[in-house]
């Protein structure tokens, strides 16, 4: 079967990165999980030996995961923003360093985003 990075980066190139922190429910999470297996299925061929359902639960859990390290590096980074701002020159872009931030953030920890 396809990994889910493999998944993810399938999602990201039909809808576009999203720069910020999303929050899903439950049953958001469900529909995005069964909506990935069935691409993966369908355009990557992907084949499974394990009960659908496992899988599902098993990618679910996965992206809550990922939102819940996500959201704690974006907190993070806002602190660590928020303490380079005092520091840096005036008409800095604010945006463009936060990201820089939360990608080294992300690369030491080995998060994807």
């Amino acid at each position: 079967m396809t990994s889910v990075r493999g998944a993810v980066r399938m999602l990201q190139k039909r809808m576009g990165r999203v720069q910020m922190t999303v929050r899903l429910t439950e049953v958001q999470l469900q529909r995005l999980a069964e909506r990935l297996l069935a691409d993966l299925v369908q355009q990557a061929g992907a084949k499974s030996k394990a009960e659908r359902g496992k899988i599902l639960a098993c990618m679910v859990a996965t992206l809550k995961t990922n939102l819940e390290q996500e959201q704690s590096l974006e907190k993070e980074a806002m602190i660590l923003l928020e303490a380079h701002l005092r520091q840096a020159p005036p008409g800095i872009d604010r945006q463009k360093l936060l990201l820089m931030i939360k990608k080294k953030l992300a690369a030491e920890r080995g998060v994807a985003l």
